[in-house]
């Protein structure tokens, strides 16, 4: 049987870290609840930061191993925000270069091409840095790792809906007009 890894005190105290973060927000403001606490984009970086608390356990790392795992996790992470934040960048330019009038389709077609092959290079490098973190893994951990992640992940948007949905927006929510427009499925009327 397998003897369950010790908690570092550097593990405990980023846990307390990341507690008083999520704390300390609603006690300046005086407020309860999620949405008063703390804004979606605060719930991203709170969230990764306890996404690292959290796989030890889940993927039962020894104190040994944990640290190579953060690493290669660290660096997945960052890539992907920095390749996303490209991303963006690249389709507001996209958006910007579409409106304007008199954008020659060459130009339009240039940054098209552009967009094309950030994607295909953000494939290869986040391809090359998940293989990295698998390294780091034996087969059973990074099947963990996969059902971790998801369940981190749909966490993460739970709570950013909720902040989303609470900033202050106490009013009930009006149903919408039905639409003429929409098509209603056979089955139901």
């Amino acid at each position: 049987m397998r003897e369950r890894a010790r908690v570092g005190p550097w593990r405990l105290v980023l846990a307390a870290m990341v507690g008083l973060c999520l704390l300390t927000p609603a006690r300046a403001a005086g407020q309860q609840g999620l949405g008063a606490e703390i804004a979606p984009g605060e719930v991203e970086r709170l969230f990764e930061a306890f996404g690292l608390v959290q796989p030890q356990d889940a993927l039962q790392l020894s104190n040994e191993h944990f640290p190579r795992f953060v690493a290669a996790l660290n660096a997945l992470e960052e890539l992907r925000r920095e390749r996303e934040r490209t991303r963006r960048q690249l389709l507001v330019t996209a958006r910007r270069l579409a409106t304007q009038v008199g954008t020659a389709d060459a130009v339009l077609e240039e940054h098209l091409e552009h967009l094309d092959a950030h994607a295909r290079e953000s494939r290869t490098l986040l391809r090359a840095a998940q293989e990295t973190l698998d390294a780091v893994l034996d087969p059973r951990q990074r099947i963990r790792y996969r059902f971790f992640e998801q369940r981190m992940e749909r966490r993460k948007l739970e709570l950013v809906m909720q902040a989303r949905g609470g900033r202050g927006d106490t009013s009930p929510r009006r149903p919408r007009a039905p639409n003429p427009q929409r098509r209603t499925r056979p089955d139901r009327p």
